[in-house]
């Protein structure tokens, strides 16, 4: 037993420690970006940068269809029947193509719209996004727990993305060949990923019976609603505010989420590394540990975003955006609530066989955000401000919910 453990923590400390390269790389990746293309772009190109990307997300979660969680369990137990992981895995890429196609046709559609007409021809370009989601099997390497493999992928693809932005993005007018530069970045992981999973792990692609298909997106379903609605949190708030107000404004507040969302990066890094091994275990022991040390260190985080947001912003956003230092103090609370949120979540309800639970907590708390938005509008009370609120008490409402669920089915009272 002392042996299983040890060989546990290892493989944990393995996957986190991947995690961490993986993560902080991104996390400088993507706090160079926004500081130089905010300078460089202006606050209404970024702004529409960022307007326009939290569009292309719902697609991307379409394209996912919840299975970085649910293909990812799927995985983990049944590893050891290889033909089964197989078919599975052929399963997956087939949906992932079909709903790539049926994304671009809703976006056909949806392009004759006064809200996207505007920009549908950079909202067409982002889509090809898709392309990377599709053959870009994280899913597959979290569940037979060989992250380092994505890491090094994704450094890879993210280097192109920064040099080439650097050498070729220098005017405000440069917003197109950005765009392009994060799709080329997109298709170059997923053409590596789907190639390495062809040599490292033997994979061929095999036509699944549509049975079988219809049977994976089934029980796929509700993760990809829960998924789907919860990304009402940001990218929801960031359409709205970029729909009623300015694009200076969507640069503010996402420049100011993005610095209190990089600091939840390491309870999702947490997730990830720990998820399989929990799974496998179910150790409440090192659950429980987990969860306070998470939930400390998202206090301290959140300290830090209070005290120090004027230097934050001007870091990250230049000296324009220092007055959004009131939504980064607004925000500031996030980071200890989504930490007890994450690891309630996958580590703890799903990894226990609570898949519902862990779905209706996402469900619920985007319909309460949909609701109150209605509400909102309906009064003529749908300001800046109060989305800058709603967007902190959808995270309280979400932690309630699962600390409900927890609590409810006992899982550490027994």
């Amino acid at each position: 037993m002392i042996k299983k453990l040890s060989l546990d923590n290892s493989l944990i400390l393995k996957n986190l420690s991947f995690l961490t390269v993986l993560r902080f790389f991104n996390i400088g990746v993507k706090f160079f970006l926004v500081a130089y293309l905010v300078r460089v772009l202006g606050t209404i190109n970024y702004g529409i940068l960022t307007w326009a990307d939290s569009i292309i997300q719902y697609f991307i979660i379409l394209i996912n269809f919840g299975f970085n969680i649910y293909a990812a369990k799927y995985i983990v137990e049944n590893r050891k029947n290889a033909t089964l992981i197989n078919t599975f895995t052929s399963a997956v890429f087939s949906i992932k193509i079909v709903l790539l196609l049926v994304s671009f046709l809703v976006l056909y559609f949806l392009s004759f719209t006064e809200a996207l007409s505007t920009y549908s021809h950079f909202l067409f370009l982002m889509l090809l996004m898709g392309i990377g989601e599709v053959f870009f099997p994280i899913w597959y390497f979290q569940g037979v727990e060989k992250l380092q493999i994505a890491t090094y992928i994704t450094v890879f693809s993210r280097l192109i993305l920064v040099v080439g932005t650097l050498l070729l993005v220098n005017i405000p007018e440069d917003l197109y060949i950005h765009i392009l530069l994060i799709v080329l970045s997109n298709v170059i992981m997923g053409i590596l990923g789907y190639i390495t999973l062809i040599r490292n792990f033997e994979f061929s692609f095999t036509f699944v019976s549509l049975k079988e298909i219809k049977k994976i997106v089934n029980e796929a379903y509700m993760f990809f609603l829960g998924r789907f609605l919860s990304l009402t949190f940001n990218s929801m708030t960031i359409f709205l505010i970029g729909l009623f107000y300015t694009m200076d404004f969507v640069s503010g507040f996402d420049v100011a989420l993005k610095i209190v969302l990089v600091c939840i990066i390491p309870f999702d890094m947490l997730q990830q590394a720990v998820f399989s091994t929990i799974t496998r275990n179910r150790n409440k022991r090192v659950l429980k540990k987990l969860i306070f040390f998470s939930v400390l260190l998202g206090v301290f985080f959140s300290i830090m975003i209070y005290h120090f947001s004027f230097e934050l912003l001007s870091l990250f956003g230049g000296e324009e955006l220092k007055e959004y230092n009131n939504v980064l103090k607004i925000l500031s609370p996030i980071p200890p609530i989504v930490a007890l949120t994450f690891m309630l979540g996958t580590c703890t309800l799903v990894a226990f066989g609570y898949n519902k639970e862990f779905n209706k907590s996402l469900i619920i708390s985007s319909i309460v955000y949909i609701i109150i938005v209605l509400v909102l509008y309906l009064t003529n009370q749908l300001t800046f401000w109060n989305l800058v609120y709603l967007r902190l008490l959808s995270d309280v409402l979400l932690m309630l919910i699962r600390v409900y669920y927890v609590y409810k089915r006992k899982i550490f009272s027994t």
